[in-house]
């Protein structure tokens, strides 16, 4: 009985099986992500600076403000000394003095003494001088005394006479002129106040150089 009912069956379920069509597949769907906003790098800009050198006076600890640059001050220039050329011939009345004069019969005299000096690069020859008094008299024999040669930067002492008058504060000149054209001359207002001569009178004539 049960085979027949199975034989019976079994046409049916393969016709049904036949005609069963399975649904088709379909994945399921993923679950969406939340969107990041994307990280944007801008370009670092290149920045030059222009080169200068500053010359800062110091420098504190921690300090913030800009060195202040160093102003190097120009040197004052110094004045050139001014050189006053020497003259060629000199003279100086380096002292005087009043006596009394009996060997040639005058009374009291005025005697100067007078340095002479040659700067000149050549020698000088029959270089005189010749003393002058405001108050002069008598021509005395020593009122021009001369010598021979004075080399070029050597000097000679010369003692010259004038007479003059008794206790009188008289004005005197030397004039000095040699061979070879030179002059030069010296003015003494008082005869006191170019003092009493403290060299030795031993040197009156005598050329030397230079000191």
């Amino acid at each position: 009985m049960k085979a027949k009912l199975t034989a019976a069956l079994l046409p049916a379920i393969l016709l049904a099986a036949c005609s069963w069509t399975p649904a088709p597949y379909q994945p399921p769907l993923a679950t969406p992500q939340p969107s990041r906003t994307p990280l944007i790098v801008p370009p670092t800009p290149v920045v030059v600076f222009p080169s200068a050198t500053v010359t800062a006076t110091g420098t504190a600890s921690g300090a913030t403000g800009s060195p202040t640059p160093t102003e190097t001050a120009s040197p004052t220039p110094s004045p050139s000394p001014t050189f006053t050329p020497l003259p060629p011939l000199a003279v100086e009345v380096i002292g005087c003095n009043t006596s009394l004069d009996l060997r040639h019969q005058m009374g009291e005299v005025t005697n100067a003494y007078t340095r002479l000096r040659n700067y000149s690069a050549e020698g000088l020859t029959q270089v005189c001088a010749t003393l002058e008094a405001l108050d002069e008299d008598r021509v005395h024999p020593d009122k021009t005394v001369c010598i021979a040669s004075l080399p070029s930067f050597h000097q000679v002492i010369l003692k010259l006479t004038v007479d003059t008058q008794f206790q009188v504060d008289t004005s005197i000149q030397v004039d000095v002129v040699s061979g070879e054209g030179l002059a030069a001359f010296a003015f003494q207002e008082s005869c006191r106040e170019a003092g009493l001569f403290l060299g030795d009178p031993e040197q009156t004539g005598v050329v030397e150089p230079i000191p």
